[in-house]
């Protein structure tokens, strides 16, 4: 599963909608059921699903679905690799 799939997957299932309605272009918080604790549970799902940390800031700047991952993919691209 890649990045795209896998963070929409983790939307839609933290706030019971179909994952249809999960496009680049949504704004988070125009999602049903979107708060600030369902907002922390997908990026802990998020970190847990991709072994990364994301910064309190850059939570902040992301409004759309779309720069979510453009995040993920980011971090994970410059993730240090276990030894």
């Amino acid at each position: 599963m890649d990045v795209q799939q896998q963070i929409r997957t983790i939307i839609a299932e933290e706030l019971k909608v179909p994952q249809e309605q999960i496009t680049a272009d949504v704004h988070l918080r125009t999602l049903p059921g979107f708060d600030s604790m369902r907002a922390l549970e997908i990026i802990l799902r998020t970190e847990n699903a991709f072994d990364i940390e994301i910064d309190a800031a850059v939570t902040f700047q992301v409004a759309t679905v779309g720069q979510f991952e453009d995040t993920v993919r980011e971090l994970c691209r410059r993730r240090t690799p276990a030894a």
